[in-house]
């Protein structure tokens, strides 16, 4: 299933949830949000709609990696024409070289791995949330996975909940465990090899058991 369907689902489940915490519009409207974008996470493990909008892309890393390259090699001939050579000279020139070379093979799930790192920094930064910390966690490992394991699973949907409720009393939003948890489950759901569109299935209980349902 296509990423704006899950995410159309999501949005559904997740304002059910928020009306059933609390029957008012901001409720409501937060259930939406959380459900929407919880309904794509799962597919943190692959190149899909979710990883594609929490990352820059390819192209863009790769010249920036490039421009940051090029700067520091001109800056180091620049010092070599005014203060003579200095071991410092091979040090920063090894850098800048190192930045064209990665530049070259960096994919876009290494992007997400860089991402979640700086997530889990965040949380380290906003007065050490574990919250936030987890959530970066959870985007790492997901940037290493294959396609649907086990951010496809019941230890997936159970760590993911695990997140939205330290969230939740990091940030004390009413609703969004609730919503989260639903827009989660509905991408499991939507992707069972139940319905006729799905050509593969989900793995519930990998990895204790890898049958796809």
């Amino acid at each position: 299933m296509k990423g704006s369907s899950h995410t159309m689902i999501g949005v559904t489940v997740g304002a059910m949830a928020g009306f059933q915490v609390q029957p008012d519009l901001l409720n409501i409207a937060v259930g939406s949000f959380v459900g929407g974008v919880s309904a794509l996470v799962p597919d943190l493990d692959t190149n899909g709609l979710a990883t594609n909008r929490i990352t820059l892309s390819k192209k863009i890393t790769q010249w920036l990696m490039q421009l940051v390259g090029a700067g520091i090699l001109v800056a180091i001939v620049y010092q070599f024409f005014n203060a003579g050579f200095s071991p410092a000279i091979l040090l920063y020139g090894g850098i800048g070289l190192l930045f064209f070379i990665v530049s070259r093979f960096i994919t876009q799930r290494r992007m997400l791995t860089l991402t979640g790192v700086m997530v889990m920094w965040l949380g380290i930064v906003m007065q050490q949330s574990i919250g936030i910390l987890l959530m970066g966690s959870y985007i790492v490992i997901a940037s290493f996975l294959p396609h649907r394991s086990y951010t496809h699973s019941l230890p997936g949907l159970a760590f993911y909940a695990f997140i939205l409720n330290q969230l939740q009393q990091d940030w004390q939003v009413d609703g969004l465990l609730l919503a989260g948890i639903a827009g989660y489950a509905s991408h499991l759901i939507a992707d069972m090899k139940l319905l006729p569109m799905n050509r593969r299935g989900v793995k519930w209980f990998a990895p204790i058991w890898n049958k796809e349902w």
